[in-house]
């Protein structure tokens, strides 16, 4: 297996907005044809955030979750996927929850990436329903469960 040639940190919005940025606009509004509108939500000022970086410090991935719990928002440069970007992207996310002591978190997951998310603890609830034009299903967890 190849070394991991790659790295994920905390992100803290002012400095590192338009590395996240550039993520989740090319991911979101290029590849699956999300409203920019929709995209930048006005929210992430009030959100904890986590990047990943390749070796020359551009970035590849991007997550965050709210203050209330939600994680959101996780994205991973198409040429990076199926390298555990995503991955550990939830584990630093996860890991600032935790600090943070929330009790649980959820999410939205797009449907196809259900089964993703299944892998740190998170549940399906409810209905599969529209977000942005894409199928997806809520899905939550507690702080003690496993993933």
């Amino acid at each position: 297996m190849e070394e991991q040639s790659w790295s994920v940190r905390e992100a803290h919005w002012l400095p590192d907005r338009e590395g996240l940025l550039s993520v989740r606009t090319t991911v979101f509004v290029i590849e699956q044809g999300v409203d920019v509108s929709v995209e930048r939500d006005g929210r992430d000022g009030d959100c904890l955030h986590a990047i990943a970086e390749d070796p020359e410090g551009l970035p590849i991935g991007a997550g965050r979750i709210s203050g209330k719990g939600k994680v959101g928002r996780i994205a991973v440069l198409k040429q990076w996927r199926g390298h555990g970007v995503g991955s550990a992207i939830m584990h630093e996310l996860l890991r600032q929850a935790q600090l943070s002591g929330m009790p649980s978190t959820y999410l939205h997951s797009q449907s196809w990436a259900a089964d993703f998310y299944l892998r740190f603890g998170y549940r399906p609830e409810g209905d599969e329903f529209l977000e942005a034009g894409i199928p997806h299903l809520k899905m939550a967890r507690s702080a003690d469960d496993v993933g």
